[in-house]
């Protein structure tokens, strides 16, 4: 029984959302994950960081938006991201801007490769590996990399 239950919480460790920044495909362990949702109603904060698009009611919960694309350099292909990945960062909910959230995939240890030096631009200290799916690379990003400690703190405040 033991057995059963480690092997189902490693399958669970090894599933990932994918998501689209550009052209490129990303994807973050699904569990951090809190909900995917459709951003409206999203209030702008003046003199706030540029890649701090907003805070958004959700449920009656007050999330604090970051645009991913922002925050990593990356052009934007779409200026009409209307979904966001709201996930837990050292016990705080954040919304992450994407361009589309696409599917969940299981990604076993054989199938991720150790993260190359770069990859167009993003500093590899955010990239746990490259999987592979359906002859595509998709980029695993640690999600809690991208923001520092000093960040999520500011962003909490806000």
């Amino acid at each position: 029984m033991a057995k059963e239950t480690s092997s189902a919480n490693q399958f669970i460790h090894e599933q990932y959302i994918i998501f689209n920044l550009g052209d490129e495909e990303y994807a973050i362990p699904i569990t951090i994950v809190e909900e995917i949702v459709k951003i409206t109603n999203l209030i702008r904060v003046p003199q706030s960081k540029s890649f701090f698009a907003g805070i958004m009611d959700i449920r009656g919960k007050v999330v604090r938006m970051i645009d991913l694309a922002k925050r990593l350099n990356i052009k934007n292909i779409t200026e009409t991201a209307d979904r966001a990945i709201v996930i837990n960062v050292s016990g705080k909910s954040i919304g992450v801007i994407v361009d589309k959230v696409s599917h969940v995939v299981h990604f076993p240890a054989n199938q991720v490769d150790p993260p190359p030096p770069s990859v167009k631009g993003i500093s590899s200290r955010y990239i746990t590996g490259v999987g592979k799916k359906d002859n595509r690379f998709i980029i695993l990003i640690d999600i809690e990399k991208i923001l520092t400690v000093e960040e999520v703190t500011e962003l909490a405040t806000v």
